[in-house]
């Protein structure tokens, strides 16, 4: 029988021992590996075990302990306090996605506040020692002097214990400076999670209005962390209620009160903007074109194949995870250049009158007929889309039904009732994110409107159109919607996203211009 071989027996013994030591990293999923391991402060598996604890609790929604032990006390208590008073914490039950999103953005910033305070306590630091050595240099002169000794002196030195000693005070005097000079609030929840938030509960608003929320439970917040076309259409909404004409279109097509020939004059202030663009070039490290050696980093796109081969290594994968931490990983030096657009805009007022008489009669159903054609992509499709969700949210409060034709170019016509109960919040989310492109083709979508208005249950529907006015109307669907008109008393609104006002003015009344969409692409609620 052959004996082991003693080199085999113990490099197996000291891989085992190696994997003992960093088992902490398997508590944690590799999406949260990198901002663990690089993170300043306590030792490796301190910080994964803390981390992967404070996780667990915010996914099962249990009470919160501090995250970050090696962190002093009222570090720890802003911490905590910051995802408390904002809420977050109910939106992290159950969902992974945004729990880990949370945790890292939060140990991002903690890292830069740790490098902050680091760079402070050196400072710090440096100055106590030299008050020390001066306060021992004094002591020691006032000795000799006393002895009248004429003894050479000896060199001044501080012990190892003086210099820890040193080194904590300043530490914890540098995170207590830095926390009263932020006003008592060093750390705080990171900007993109306040917009997050506010959105969501924007957004619980809405549903709440739709009646949707009751009985979903938060589950609904992973559905919208995912759909970036809700926060976008919510920031748009927040616009559209400080436009008075566009709460006026609103409020015309979904008021259960008949009105007649009530003249009105609209006062539009547009704004009209010009952009330039400029290409400059930077050189930067970030831009691999040209490699310039080796060095070390914590870089993995730039790592050597070495490196690689030690993090494909079912143990010492976790010794590259600490040599990451450590930013000493083999790794090609790169640069190169990049092109960073530069924008100017210059931007014009100008004001408009137009005269007319808002006729609203027999208000029922609703059917609208959407643009998004390639013309009307971007900003204008947007805000289009907005003004479907605001009556969506009409017909839920008077309890109307709402239709709805998305069309683009010739054949291109989606249509779907946008029900607000549970099963229909899938379906308009998907709805309200879908375009088209090409060309525009109205007529389509419009005999498909007016022939449902034909049928008993929307024969006292009104029409919603929404386009930029770049397509054509034929003689035989004006006279079809002029029929209709006196016939049922049905009202055709217009809604013109852009400056042209053909052929919209022929079959639509009222009609309402808006071309003073150009003021989003530099409000803060941009895109």
């Amino acid at each position: 029988m052959n004996e082991p071989n003693p080199v085999m027996v113990e490099n197996r013994i000291g891989l085992a021992k190696f994997d003992q030591q960093f088992s902490a990293i398997d508590l944690l999923p590799n999406e949260l590996l990198p901002a663990v391991v690089t993170l300043p402060g306590g030792d490796l598996t301190s910080r994964c075990q803390s981390i992967a604890l404070f996780r667990s609790q915010l996914l099962a929604a249990e009470q919160i302990t501090p995250p970050c032990l090696w962190l002093p006390e009222v570090i720890q208590e802003q911490i905590l306090t910051s995802i408390q008073v904002s809420g977050i914490a109910r939106y992290c039950k159950d969902n992974q996605q945004v729990t880990d999103a949370l945790i890292t953005d939060l140990l991002v910033k903690l890292e830069g506040i740790q490098l902050q305070a680091s760079a402070l306590s050196r400072q710090l630091s440096i100055i106590a020692e030299n008050k020390a050595l001066e306060q021992l240099r004094l002591e020691l002169e006032a000795i000799q002097k006393k002895r009248l000794s004429t003894k050479k002196k000896k060199s001044l030195a501080l012990n190892d214990a003086q210099k820890l000693d040193i080194k904590v005070q300043a530490e914890l005097n540098a995170w207590m400076q830095l926390a009263t000079g932020a006003g008592g609030q060093i750390f705080k929840l990171p900007a993109i999670w306040s917009e997050r938030l506010e959105i969501w509960q924007e957004l619980e608003g809405i549903f709440t209005d739709l009646g949707l929320v009751a009985g979903l439970g938060w589950d609904l917040s992973q559905g919208v962390f995912q759909s970036h076309g809700w926060m976008n259409l919510v920031r748009l909404q927040k616009i559209v209620k400080q436009i008075p004409l566009l709460r006026e279109v609103i409020e015309a097509f979904g008021k259960m009160k008949d009105t007649e020939g009530e003249p009105i004059i609209e006062e539009i202030i547009s704004r009209m903007s010009v952009t330039f663009r400029n290409e400059v070039e930077v050189t930067t490290p970030l831009v691999p074109m040209e490699t310039k050696g080796i060095t070390r980093s914590d870089s993995i796109s730039r790592m050597l194949p070495q490196e690689a081969a030690f993090f494909g290594h079912p143990v010492l994968k976790k010794l590259w995870h600490a040599r990451r931490a450590e930013h000493i990983l083999l790794s090609y030096a790169v640069e190169g250049t990049e092109k960073i657009t530069e924008i100017t805009e210059q931007e014009q007022d100008y004001k408009e009158n137009k005269a007319g008489n808002k006729v609203n009669r027999n208000r029922g159903p609703m059917i609208v007929c959407l643009d998004t054609s390639g013309s009307m992509q971007g900003t204008p499709e947007n805000v289009a889309k907005a003004l479907v969700l605001q009556c969506i949210s009409v017909a839920k409060k008077e309890k109307r039904a709402c239709f709805v034709y998305l069309f683009g170019s010739k054949n291109e016509v989606k249509e779907m009732e946008l029900t607000p109960d549970k099963a229909g919040l899938e379906q308009m989310i998907l709805f309200l994110s879908m375009s088209f492109g090409g060309g525009t083709d109205v007529e389509g979508p419009l005999n498909m409107a007016l022939e449902r208005s034909d049928e008993k249950q929307w024969q006292q529907a009104d029409i919603l159109l929404v386009s930029d006015g770049e397509f054509s109307v034929s003689s035989g669907l004006s006279r079809k919607i002029s029929n209709h008109k006196e016939q049922r008393g049905m009202s055709v609104h217009g809604v013109v996203i852009g400056g042209r006002l053909s052929p919209m003015d022929k079959i639509c009344e009222p009609l309402h211009k808006f071309s003073s969409w150009l003021d989003l692409q530099n409000n803060k609620y941009q895109i």
